[in-house]
């Protein structure tokens, strides 16, 4: 995927410093402009001149990463900002957790982010220092998950990936529903378990041999949950999921694997379109 501008979103809140400095990083790594917008949820804003703030503050990542920086000379709505990146390849953002009245059933500004951006979103919750040194990416085995590992590889120099699989255990309910017995459903689980390790092994043979080799791990759980988990023990930077498409009432009910993510993952947090990684018009070499 061809990197031609990041988008990094302002609300003058220390996680967001965080992101606007991590967007920097990846835009002197890519060669490639950076924006900037200040996000306003309402209105009224209690800043006095946030546009002004804002530009200072690229003017400031200009000179420090001797990259080209520019400030959108308008507050945006998050429907703004999501119009905003729909023109870019990435679109980079602390955890936002405000919460419209008038749209609560729809989640946290991060949870409609996370659902609703076309371009990959990178949700920054730590202080950025260096580039990322060791990202795990998760894949459902699906033949979408080599462009996601590809993509991944973008974000780590040298690229140093750790493949990760959760296996869901909805199974186990279906089996013990019927009576099934415990030693039938561990050696379900083990058959599963080895299944998904020969995927992974075939997956990685399909890869491009010149890179370094891949680790892998498998585990069985909800993929959210699982994720995060082996996330914190690996301590990985960041981590890189894949989206599909899902219904607004799937959202409500129970929020995709990439939301939940989003939400409960210690690292930093990069969420990609599946479709769009899969199109031919967004795929290409780096400069």
């Amino acid at each position: 995927m061809y990197f031609d501008s990041i988008l990094a979103v302002s609300d003058f809140t220390a996680l967001s410093a965080h992101a606007l400095e991590r967007a920097a990083l990846l835009a002197r790594q890519h060669q490639t402009t950076l924006r900037l917008v200040h996000f306003a949820d309402s209105p009224k804003t209690y800043l006095a001149d946030p546009i002004a703030r804002l530009g200072q503050r690229a003017r400031q990542l200009a000179r420090r990463h001797e990259i080209a920086v520019h400030a959108l000379e308008r507050s945006a709505s998050l429907d703004e900002v999501l119009a905003e990146a729909g023109a870019s390849s990435l679109l980079v953002m602390g955890p936002l957790s405000q919460r419209s009245w008038k749209r609560f059933y729809l989640g946290t500004a991060l949870d409609q982010a996370a659902h609703g951006s076309v371009c990959p979103l990178l949700v920054v919750k730590q202080a950025p220092g260096t580039p990322y040194a060791r990202v795990l990416v998760a894949v459902d085995l699906s033949p979408r998950s080599k462009p996601l590992i590809d993509f991944a590889g973008r974000f780590s120099r040298p690229p140093v990936l750790t493949l990760f699989h959760a296996i869901d255990t909805i199974d186990d309910g279906k089996l013990r529903s019927i009576d099934v017995s415990s030693e039938a459903i561990r050696a379900n689980r083990f058959g599963s378990r080895l299944l998904a390790r020969d995927r992974l092994a075939q997956l990685i043979g399909t890869l491009d041999a010149t890179r370094p080799p891949l680790a892998f791990d498998v585990e069985h759980g909800d993929p959210a949950y699982s994720t995060a988990l082996h996330l914190r023990a690996t301590q990985a930077d960041l981590v890189v999921v894949g989206k599909r498409r899902s219904s607004s009432l799937a959202r409500f009910l129970t929020g995709s694997v990439a939301q939940r993510l989003a939400r409960w993952a210690d690292s930093d947090v990069l969420i990609a379109p599946l479709d769009r990684l899969a199109s031919p018009t967004t795929t290409g070499n780096s400069r």
